[in-house]
C-alpha cells in the first residue's frame, strides 16, 4: 500500500516475484468457459434441429407456426443482450456463469416437462415463453458471459486463447450434439433434455469454485506476464479524486462504429439459424431419394462444420495475434472472405444430394464460421479497434443483440417460404444476397487500409 491511498497489483512469478508458477491460471478459466459452452448446445439450433420434427408432431405446429414461436422468443431474447453484457461488465464471470448454468439446469427441465396443453392459445404462449428461456440463456449469456470474461485475462495471446476454447466447444458440441441426437431416437427428446438440465446443473458449483473475474484479483496481470515484460502498470484501488479525474475522461465507444460488423452478425446469424433450424428438412427436400443419397446431417454435414471450424479458430486468432496490431488491413479481409465463402456454402444447400457435397458444404462453412466467430462473436474485431476490457461486455452485447434478431427471425421467414412456396430454395437466397454486398464493403475496406495505412478503422454515420 502506497502513500495516498494506491494498491498496486504485484506479480509473484518467476524471479521477479519469487515463486514460479507452472501455469497461468487463465488457461484454468478457459477450461471451464469450455466446459460451460459445451453444454449449453442443447438451446442452439443445431441440435434444436433434432427435436423440431417432434414439436411439431406432438404439439400439431406448422412450420410458420413453430417457426414463428422460435422467431418472437428469440428476438425479445436478443433485446436483453446489451444489458446481460453491461452486467457481465459490472459483476464479473464468476457470478455470472455460475447463475447461468444453474438457470440453463432449470429451463431445460421445463422444456422436459412441458406437454401439450388442450387450450391452443395457452399452448402458445407456453411455447414462446419455453423458448425464450433457451434462447436468451443458450444462445445469448452462454455466449456474452464466457467470451468477455476470457478477454479480462488475455491481452497479447487473446487470439490464441479464443482459438483454444471456441474450437473445443465445436468439437465437443459435435460429440455431444451427436450423442444428444442418439438419445432423442432412441428414447426421445424430455430424456436428452433432462439430461442436459443434470449436466449443467452439475456445473454450475464448479465453476463457482474456479473462476473469478479478472487477473487483478489474484494478484495475476493478463496473460500471467509481469509488469516488467507487459509494460503496463495495473492500479487496483485508486485514490478517490485520481478515480473521479479518470471516469470524467473515459468516453464510451461509440456503436455507430460498428454498424457494418452488426449487419454483418445479423444476416450471418440469419443465414445459418434458418437452415440449422430446418436443416433435416432441407436435406430431404433437397434429395428426394435419402436411401440413394446417404446424407447424414450429423456426420456428413455438423461434423465436417464442426471441425473444419475447429481449425479455422485457432488459425485466425494466431494470425490476429500476430499481424492484427500492424495490418490494419487484417479483419475486413477476413471478413470479406467469410461473406463470400458462406454464401457459396448457404446457396448450394438446396442442391445437395451426395455426402461428398454434403461435406464440400461443412468445409466451406467451417471456414466462413471460423472467421466469424473468432472476429465478432469472440471480439477480436472489436479489440483491434480499441475497446477496453472494461466495456467489452458492452459491445459483446449489442454485437449479440443483432445476432440473436437475425436468427430469431429466421426461423419465422424459412417457415413461411416453406409454406407458400413449396420449398425452402427462396429463403436460402434473402440472406445470402447481403452478405454478397457486405463483401464488397470489407474488401473496399481492407484495400483502403493497405494503401492509406491508416489506423482509424470502422464504419462511422
Amino acid at each position: 500500500m502506497s502513500a495516498g491511498g494506491n494498491k498496486y497489483v504485484t506479480v509473484a512469478s518467476g524471479k521477479d516475484g519469487g515463486a514460479v508458477q507452472c501455469c497461468f491460471y487463465g488457461w484454468i478459466i478457459v477450461f471451464t468457459c469450455i466446459l460451460c459452452k459445451i453444454f449449453k448446445v442443447q438451446g442452439e439450433n443445431k441440435v434444436m434441429t433434432y427435436t423440431v420434427p417432434h414439436l411439431m408432431e406432438e404439439f400439431q405446429f406448422s412450420h410458420a407456426h413453430l417457426g414463428g414461436f422460435f422467431s418472437a422468443a428469440t428476438i425479445m431474447a436478443g433485446t436483453a443482450q446489451p444489458m446481460l453484457g453491461k452486467a457481465v461488465d459490472y459483476f464479473g464471470g464468476r457470478i455470472c456463469i455460475s447463475l447461468l448454468q444453474l438457470a440453463i439446469g432449470v429451463s431445460l427441465a421445463v422444456f422436459a416437462h412441458w406437454y401439450c396443453a388442450e387450450n391452443r392459445p395457452l399452448l402458445r404462449m407456453e411455447a414462446v415463453s419455453v423458448f425464450f428461456l433457451l434462447r436468451i440463456l443458450c444462445l445469448g449469456a452462454g455466449e456474452t458471459f464466457p467470451n468477455a470474461l476470457v478477454q479480462q485475462w488475455f491481452h497479447k495471446k487473446r487470439g490464441r486463447a479464443i482459438g483454444v476454447i471456441f474450437t473445443t466447444q465445436w468439437l465437443g458440441q459435435a460429440l455431444f450434439g451427436t450423442f444428444i441426437a442418439g438419445i432423442v431416437d432412441r428414447y426421445g427428446w424430455r430424456e436428452a433434455a433432462m439430461l442436459g438440465a443434470a449436466v449443467n446443473l452439475a456445473l454450475a458449483p464448479v465453476s463457482l469454485l474456479l473462476l473469478r473475474r479478472s487477473p487483478e484479483v489474484c494478484g495475476l496481470m493478463p496473460d500471467g506476464s509481469t509488469p516488467k515484460d507487459s509494460a503496463i502498470v495495473i492500479v487496483a484501488e485508486e485514490a478517490p479524486e485520481t478515480k473521479d479525474n479518470l471516469k470524467e475522461e473515459e468516453t464510451p465507444t461509440d456503436l455507430r462504429k460498428f454498424w457494418a460488423h452488426f449487419g454483418l452478425t445479423f444476416f450471418y446469424a440469419m443465414m445459418f439459424g434458418g437452415s440449422d433450424f430446418y436443416m433435416v428438412e432441407i436435406i430431404e427436400e433437397a434429395s428426394p431419394m435419402p436411401e440413394v443419397s446417404a446424407v447424414s446431417v450429423p456426420w456428413h454435414i455438423f461434423t465436417p462444420l464442426a471441425v473444419v471450424t475447429s481449425i479455422a479458430l485457432p488459425a485466425v486468432g494466431e494470425l490476429m495475434d500476430a499481424h492484427s496490431s500492424h495490418s490494419k488491413w487484417l479483419p475486413p479481409s477476413l471478413l470479406a472472405l467469410a461473406c463470400i465463402l458462406g454464401s457459396i456454402a448457404t446457396l448450394m444447400l438446396s442442391s445437395i444430394r451426395s455426402w461428398f457435397a454434403a461435406v464440400c458444404y461443412g468445409v466451406l462453412r467451417g471456414i466462413s464460421t471460423g472467421i466469424l466467430q473468432t472476429l465478432l462473436l469472440a471480439g477480436l474485431c472489436f479489440s483491434a479497434q480499441g475497446v477496453s476490457r472494461a466495456e467489452i461486455g458492452r459491445i459483446l452485447g449489442s454485437n449479440l443483440l443483432c445476432n440473436l434478431v437475425g436468427t430469431g427471425s429466421a426461423p419465422f421467414l424459412f417457415g413461411i417460404c416453406r409454406d407458400l412456396f413449396g420449398s425452402f430454395g427462396v429463403s436460402l437466397c434473402v440472406p445470402s444476397v447481403p452478405m454478397l454486398f457486405l463483401a464488397v464493403y470489407f474488401t473496399h475496406q481492407a484495400l483502403w487500409f493497405k494503401t492509406d495505412g491508416s489506423a482509424v478503422q470502422g464504419l462511422v454515420v
